[in-house]
């Protein structure tokens, strides 16, 4: 048997796991300061779930990992944790609105693999249901920014309304019903040639004399579309203009206008969006996809709950595997350990020892294997451990012991009492 991962799996050791770690916890402080409650859903669901507002051709689908049960029902591993958490409202239907949720979780898709894209990867969501303005969509937007911050990644934004899209596809002519497929396909403008286009948009049965209209009207910026829509009567184009303006205000409030980049051709491919979506990319461009990305969705929690009652949402997702793809070679003279013991005959003396430095946060790793000294220092500094410390029968009659500092080479020796300040302050 070859011993190998499938094609877009990984294994990531400890000095990885550590960055992949700090990114999780960094982001969840965030949410949590933002006020979001974490909740945890089945990676394991119905596929009819899955599939819920799909089209049996919808890319998405295509991309779902597909199984059986023993009592033949047809399950899927979740793609995303927007599906899942709309579930998760539909059926407790004793929540507080608007309720705010993170999940950080891992999900499953079977499509192409690039740097930064795999099969099995963690996405960090937040979402809210229950508020319907561009508040709130301009909060997770400068959320996100300032999140991306504090991993050390400056962001671009890129930014649109599906109500403008759908609204400048019907002007053109096009029919309703062809809207989502059309908008799926310009989403891809900027990634695909022009003759691809064009073959897309032509597979629909969106005719010849239409195209050309069509590819022209996302060539425009957003004063253009304002010049030349004032006081039009489609109701898509005048209610999607109406909110980008009221969000471009905020963000020349906010003061981050200037990262902030309207794009006509941004509709975030999956049809659950409703209005403003969102993308976010690095600045430094070490990652050409987004980074994170979001969007309004009002309709998918609406249609679950069919109550009669509107549930307006709105989330946005960092993605876990371009953002180590950008950090992981952050922290690489770091260490998870900070201080290493060596017993001469004292083991239980020393696992005390150690025991008391652990329950003030200390991270001790003992020598257990007999090691001689030399090798204990050579291993220590090959492992790029902070301190070794030397623990024989006179340190333990004295309640002393001497830490050698392994990038210095200094020496320090310490009462017991005195470790945990000394090494807290070190940290520090």
């Amino acid at each position: 048997m070859k011993l190998a991962n499938l094609k877009g799996t990984d294994d990531f050791l400890p000095k990885e796991q550590v960055i992949r770690n700090e990114i999780i916890n960094t982001l969840k402080n965030h949410f949590e300061s933002y006020g979001y409650l974490p909740i945890e859903t089945p990676i394991l669901n119905y596929y009819e779930l899955l599939a819920y507002k799909y089209s049996d051709d919808a890319e998405i689908l295509n991309e779902v990992y597909k199984l059986k049960d023993q009592g033949d029902r047809n399950l899927g591993l979740r793609y995303d944790l927007t599906v899942p958490f709309c579930k998760v409202i539909g059926i407790n239907k004793g929540l507080q609105m608007p309720f705010r949720r993170y999940e950080i979780g891992k999900v499953f898709r079977n499509g192409p693999v690039k740097l930064g894209r795999t099969r099995e990867f963690y996405q960090c969501d937040i979402d809210v249901v229950g508020i319907d303005n561009r508040l709130i969509e301009v909060e997770q937007i400068l959320m996100a920014i300032n999140g991306f911050k504090k991993l050390g990644i400056d962001v671009n934004v890129k930014y649109n309304n599906r109500k403008l899209m759908s609204g400048l596809i019907i002007e053109v002519g096009i029919d309703e019903d062809s809207v989502s497929s059309v908008i799926g396909i310009i989403d891809k403008m900027e990634k695909i040639s022009l003759e691809e286009l064009i073959d897309n948009l032509e597979e629909i049965n969106i005719p010849k004399t239409k195209i050309d209209k069509l590819l022209e009207c996302f060539k425009y910026t957003f004063e253009d579309y304002e010049r030349m829509f004032n006081g039009t009567d489609n109701s898509y184009i005048k209610d999607g203009l109406a909110e980008l303006k009221e969000l471009r205000e905020y963000f020349e409030r906010l003061d981050i206008v200037d990262d902030c980049i309207f794009s006509p051709t941004l509709a975030r491919g999956l049809t659950i969006y409703t209005g403003v979506v969102f993308e976010f990319y690095d600045k430094e461009k070490r990652i050409a996809s987004a980074i994170g990305a979001g969007g309004r969705y009002n309709k998918i929690i609406t249609d679950f709950m069919n109550n009669g009652e509107n549930y307006p949402a709105i989330g946005l997702s960092f993605g876990l595997e371009p953002i180590y793809a950008i950090l992981k070679d952050k922290n690489d003279s770091d260490c998870l350990i900070d201080v290493y013991l060596v017993p001469l005959d004292t083991n239980i003396e020393t696992l005390k020892l150690a025991t008391k430095l652990r329950e003030n946060g200390i991270k001790v790793l003992i020598e257990m294997n007999k090691r001689k000294v030399r090798k204990c220092f050579e291993y220590a500094e090959r492992e790029r451990i902070n301190y070794i410390g030397i623990v024989g029968s006179n340190e333990i009659e004295e309640e002393k012991i001497t830490l050698k500092n392994m990038q210095t080479k200094e020496e320090i020796t310490l009462k017991f009492e005195e470790i945990v300040d000394f090494l807290t302050k070190k940290e520090k």
